[in-house]
């Protein structure tokens, strides 16, 4: 691999988004190693065999149940927690993250009087990955778990948040912006530092423009892919917010013909 296609694998921002629900009065369980906040982790082979709809989601969903104590969004805030004072008595938080791994060629955006450099970037994988955390301050009843509202409502959430076509819709975005064209002032500030290792090592290299590599292309790869990620971020949490105002936080059914039924479906495993 030439000095201007190397690999590299590196992974973005990573964000939390809240959702909550209102109180409930489910039963009362569950045992466990109670944690700092009083809270208790609440295995799966705690719990009966969840219904065949529930199996392939948890485990995309990398999901911890979590029973009691203090919310966690109290606990551990991440960003500004809404309605710090009202009681609440279930939350679901996400957190996601996406890794990559490129090849960048560098060229003149146009020819060379143009003073403008561009990266070509060819993807060798891109995942976006998520885990949840579904936190109850009571237990619902063991025998009937699966069939809780409190606990369905944030299985709906689960499934908004793990739904394998927002990666699809990730790895797309970004594959289609597979050219990146610097400005001139962006391409003037980066050729000053490569001039410089040019004329130390120069005799390595054709031209200037092998002088550049991954490394000097990550910065833009980087915010390329931070934009989509900040896009879905942002259509999940649009989801999320939608479904608790259309079920009033899950005291209502889906509407069988609203816009989130279909996403809400359940979605065999490829």
């Amino acid at each position: 691999m030439n000095s201007h296609g190397l690999t590299f694998l590196t992974s973005a921002l990573t964000v939390t988004i809240v959702t909550v629900i209102p109180s409930w009065t489910p039963a009362r369980g569950a045992t466990d190693t109670v944690n700092a906040h009083g809270q208790r982790e609440l295995g799966l082979d705690d719990l009966p065999a969840p219904p065949d709809e529930f199996k392939s989601l948890l485990h995309r969903g990398n999901v911890t149940f979590l029973i009691g104590g203090q919310r966690p969004s109290v606990a551990n805030p991440s960003r500004p927690t809404r309605d710090v004072q009202r009681r609440f008595d279930a939350e679901t938080r996400y957190h996601m993250s996406f890794t990559y791994k490129s090849r960048c060629r560098w060229a003149w955006a146009d020819t060379s009087r143009s003073q403008r450099l561009a990266i070509g970037v060819r993807y060798d994988k891109i995942e976006l990955n998520t885990e949840h955390q579904i936190w109850l301050r009571q237990m619902p009843n063991r025998d009937t778990f699966w069939e809780s509202p409190l606990v369905r409502h944030e299985l709906d959430h689960l499934r908004l948040s793990s739904d394998p076509r927002l990666t699809t819709r990730f790895v797309t975005a970004v594959k289609k912006r597979g050219r990146i064209e610097l400005t001139r002032d962006q391409t003037t500030l980066l050729l000053d530092s490569a001039k410089k290792r040019y004329e130390t090592q120069g005799r390595r290299y054709r031209s200037i423009l092998d002088v550049l590599d991954s490394d000097d292309a990550q910065q833009w790869v980087d915010e390329q892919l931070q934009a989509e990620f900040d896009r879905t971020v942002e259509l999940v949490e649009i989801r999320y917010q939608e479904l608790d105002q259309i079920t009033d936080h899950g005291r209502h059914p889906v509407p069988e013909d609203g816009p989130l039924s279909q996403l809400l479906a359940p979605r065999e495993e490829p």
